[in-house]
């Protein structure tokens, strides 16, 4: 384990390496990645475009469904053993997907690998962060989901491994590599342990006292009431019209810039290193700035260049103006996905923060499910992505006032950070007079 190796680093900095590293091979195979087997599949198989693209969003729909009950499964039994089992199931369903013959056994095979991913993805790594961090919460997040963002640099070693062996062994060495090395990675990932000797966020305690803080005490609303309130509806709705559009863009990117574009294998894969380059920007910076300013503006903000990257999607008829709309989309698309976690620890509390966040994580991929398929049956009816990207274009318009109406629930943070208050004083009063 890194943390005996690293005794002087603060442990909550190598629980975010290690989930940004989990991120990263999962983004890079099964997220970004499976863009490079879409044509491949479609030309082996003779499967419509939206047959296609309805096993992508099964992928992201299932994960969804699957999040509550992860979530759920985080808080009771631990972070380590939930993401160690998720690779299991990942590998599993990647080997599966190797042999597939029938479109029936590709939509099994991309449901376990669903399943496999939200036990084994960003959702566990974010819980587990979320305890160790509260004063650098949103830069620490940011900080592990650069590691989605690294993941779609791997695309032209995929893309160029699926042209040198074929899709079904590319397949195969990646279920091999994520068995392996993801496994010894994710033994790392782990919730704070309340009488974790290390101060909260790695910070020095009030120096003149020269003790460590008190015994970290969790606090949260329970999830029953959070689905009541109006801040985590508004968010919800916000989530699903961005991840709509989001979503869609990064399933169907290559195969727009093949089919509309005339782009080759190569180069397309190669604007998807581009994306999530420009995505880590997003990451990083409203992430950072999170920290500073309220989270739902940030969430707001974010859907701006994703609206003002869209019409170069929709009106673009050269590789040049493609480009642009991507490089504008990849940063509010890079934006959200750590402010997110970040604004519902913040609203809602770390106690039942693995079932809050896994049910937000199933509504956001109700778009995310929606939009792939929807954009597909639309290529498959128009032959082209103008109308596919339209209304991703409204979606995200949509989604900006949700977010900035999502306001925090202030008499329930009281009342809930109240019931732990006394006795966060007492454990300090304690330390205090033993000193």
């Amino acid at each position: 384990m890194l943390r005996w190796v690293f005794p002087r680093v603060y442990e909550g900095w190598i629980v975010v390496g290690a989930s940004g590293m989990t991120v990263l091979i999962i983004a890079a195979s099964f997220f970004y990645g499976f863009g490079t087997i879409f044509t491949e599949v479609i030309d082996e198989f003779g499967w419509s475009v939206a047959a296609t693209s309805l096993a992508f969003s099964l992928r992201s729909e299932v994960g969804g469904l699957a999040a509550p009950f992860v979530g759920v499964l985080i808080d009771r039994i631990g972070a380590q053993i939930v993401i160690v089992g998720g690779i299991v199931i990942v590998v599993a369903g990647v080997l599966g997907m190797s042999f597939i013959q029938e479109i029936w056994h590709f939509y099994v095979a991309m449901i376990v690998i669903a399943i496999g991913t939200s036990a084994a993805g960003g959702q566990v790594g974010l819980a587990a962060i979320a305890t160790w961090f509260e004063r650098r919460r949103a830069r620490a997040m940011s900080f592990m989901t650069v590691g989605g963002g690294l993941g779609g640099l791997l695309v032209v070693l995929i893309a160029w491994m699926v042209e040198q062996v074929g899709w079904r062994d590319a397949l195969r060495i990646l279920a091999f590599f994520m068995a392996t090395v993801g496994t010894l990675i994710a033994l790392n990932i782990r919730a704070r342990p309340l009488d974790h000797p290390q101060p909260m966020d790695g910070l020095t305690y009030v120096e003149q006292t020269g003790i460590n803080p008190a015994p970290a005490i969790r606090w949260g609303i329970p999830w029953r009431k959070v689905l009541r309130t109006r801040s985590f509806i508004f968010v919800s709705l916000g989530l699903v019209a961005i991840s709509y559009a989001t979503t869609s863009v990064v399933v169907h990117q290559i195969p727009y810039l093949e089919r509309d574009l005339d782009v080759s294998k190569a180069l397309a894969g190669a604007t998807v290193a581009v994306f999530t380059v420009a995505s880590i920007v997003g990451r990083l910076g409203f992430g950072i700035l999170a920290d500073r300013y309220p989270k739902r503006w940030m969430m707001a903000w974010a859907s701006v260049p994703v609206a003002a990257g869209l019409p170069f999607l929709i009106w673009g008829d050269s590789m040049a103006m493609a480009l642009i709309g991507i490089l504008l989309i990849a940063p509010g698309f890079g934006g959200v996905i750590p402010v997110r976690p970040a604004m519902l620890a913040d609203y809602y509390g770390t106690r039942y923060f693995g079932t809050i966040n896994g049910m937000a994580a199933l509504v956001t991929t109700t778009g995310g499910a929606l939009g792939p398929w929807l954009v597909g049956r639309l290529v498959d009816q128009t032959g082209n992505y103008d109308q596919g990207w339209i209304t991703c274009g409204v979606a995200t318009l949509i989604s900006i006032p949700l977010f900035i109406l999502a306001t925090p629930p202030d008499d329930l943070v009281e009342e809930y950070r109240g019931q732990v208050h006394g006795e966060i004083a007492d454990v300090r009063a304690s330390l205090l007079d033993a000193h």
